[in-house]
């Protein structure tokens, strides 16, 4: 089963820790773009 989410309504997705427009991702310890849709296994609605 495939999961599309935008980072911005995730739980894992911190918009008070930033590098430039992109948010800094929890779950996997990066900086994502918060309104690229992606597949993303781990998401969790806020």
């Amino acid at each position: 089963m495939d999961y599309y989410c935008k980072c911005k309504n995730c739980q894992y997705c911190d918009p008070s820790e930033r590098s430039g427009y992109k948010w800094y991702c929890e779950w996997y310890r990066s900086y994502e773009d918060p309104d690229e849709v992606r597949e993303c296994k781990n998401y969790k609605e806020r």
